[in-house]
């Protein structure tokens, strides 16, 4: 088995950078920064049977794909919180309150919206995005695996202990 790692850490960091990008956009950016994790999946997969010419089974793509996954939601959540620290991306409480949304909320539902959104904005949220960045990396993975065919199909050892 070849090394995954450096696919792996592509495909995920390139989605997270692209991920902190996309989502700004109104609306529809959270809907292409979820497609994205399928796409950090996909990314590790190509890169990898593009890499080593090798055909991955469906396990193997899952693997790759799921830890990509869970690299994009990390360096997106991390990336995003460093941006709002340093004042390059907007604060979402202070976007709130300056949009009036939370003067037209009663005082308790504001409070419980202020906590939410700022345990959202830490480890807790990093940790949600990456269970589910993970998941979706995981579909790319497969569908990557199905896709991108290399070469010769290498041995699946996905439930061994030896994955990266």
């Amino acid at each position: 088995m070849q090394e995954k790692l450096p696919s792996i850490l592509l495909g995920g960091a390139v989605v997270g950078v692209a991920n902190v990008l996309i989502a700004q956009i109104p609306v529809v950016g959270g809907c292409l920064a979820c497609l994205l994790y399928i796409g950090a999946g996909m990314l590790a997969v190509w890169h990898y049977t593009n890499t080593y010419r090798v055909t991955l089974p469906g396990g193997q793509g899952a693997v790759i794909g799921l830890l990509a996954g869970i690299v994009a939601a990390l360096t997106s959540g991390v990336l995003s919180i460093l941006l709002i620290r340093i004042g390059v991306l907007p604060d979402p409480i202070a976007a709130m309150e300056a949009s009036g949304q939370l003067s037209q909320m009663p005082p308790e539902q504001a409070e419980m919206t202020v906590r939410v959104v700022r345990m959202l904005t830490g480890p807790l949220g990093l940790l949600i995005g990456a269970v589910i960045g993970g998941l979706i990396g995981l579909i790319g993975g497969v569908i990557g695996a199905a896709t991108f065919k290399k070469g010769p199909a290498e041995e699946d050892t996905s439930a061994s202990s030896e994955v990266i």
